[in-house]
């Protein structure tokens, strides 16, 4: 696995920093909660609503929700901004990434947080990541290896999907195309890195060639959040103003059995 972010990374922090932002939320969250409540840290970058710039670390639930928002790309993916090839690791909020519509739009956040043995959320499997070999889906699909984290979604458009969903296209979990061939699940032995990357809605990114789905949380329904919990994820996201700004998605989810269930 690739290595974490090194330390003369421009705006890089220390996820074992002791200096950990903690949110009204998370301090109310703290005080009820027992000790034995397993909690990680997430590293958070993005513009505020005057376009500044800012980052922290904080102690939040390592919930699978809150979990999933920030496990997509792996380290050294690469996309493409305004200023040329870059890999995930150094893009920043402000900067104008490729979409999959071919136009560019103004990072807003970037989250990462680390998987590892004994880094998931209690209860939960230990989290997988795929890698995607060159030119497994299709030619430059993608250009070279990709591997990506356990929550990343892929942009597959299949004549069913309109049948199901009632939309061209719809994002499929990776892990979906594992095929133990050209597409592999990789257990993670070391800690590594993963990013997600967020926009003003839902969108659509150009990793490696492939396309994949940005920050959206999904339904609230689906999310199921509530209260001091729901509090507490949004805390994670200081570029929206509540989870109605997240807006609708631009494309359903759906998981390869659906399709697979049409013949």
């Amino acid at each position: 696995m690739e290595p974490s972010l090194t330390s003369d990374t421009p705006h890089a922090i220390d996820i074992f920093s002791q200096q950990i932002r903690l949110t009204p939320a998370q301090r109310q969250h703290a005080k009820t909660q027992n000790s034995d409540v397993a909690q990680r840290k997430y590293e958070v970058m993005y513009l505020d609503a005057q376009g500044r710039f800012n980052e922290f670390n904080t102690i939040a639930r390592a919930h699978p929700a809150f979990e999933e928002a920030f496990s997509v790309l792996g380290h050294a993916a690469i996309v493409q901004t305004q200023n040329g090839y870059m890999s995930v690791e150094d893009v920043m909020p402000g900067d104008n990434v490729r979409l999959a519509d071919g136009g560019y739009e103004k990072l807003l956040w970037r989250g990462r947080i680390t998987l590892g043995p004994s880094t998931n959320a209690a209860n939960s499997k230990q989290p997988m990541m795929t890698r995607i070999t060159s030119d497994a889906l299709g030619y430059s699909r993608p250009s070279q290896d990709l591997v990506l984290g356990p929550s990343a979604r892929l942009l597959h458009r299949a004549n069913g999907i309109r049948r199901v969903a009632g939309s061209d296209a719809a994002f499929i979990p990776a892990a979906d195309f594992v095929d133990g061939n050209n597409v592999l699940s990789l257990e993670p032995t070391t800690p590594v890195s993963v990013f997600q990357f967020g926009f003003a809605g839902q969108r659509c990114v150009v990793v490696n060639g492939l396309e994949i789905e940005t920050l959206h949380p999904g339904s609230a329904f689906n999310l199921g959040l509530r209260g001091d919990a729901l509090r507490e994820y949004l805390s994670l996201f200081p570029h929206k103003r509540g989870f109605e700004d997240f807006g609708l998605m631009e494309h359903p989810r759906l998981r390869m059995r659906d399709l697979e269930l049409l013949g």
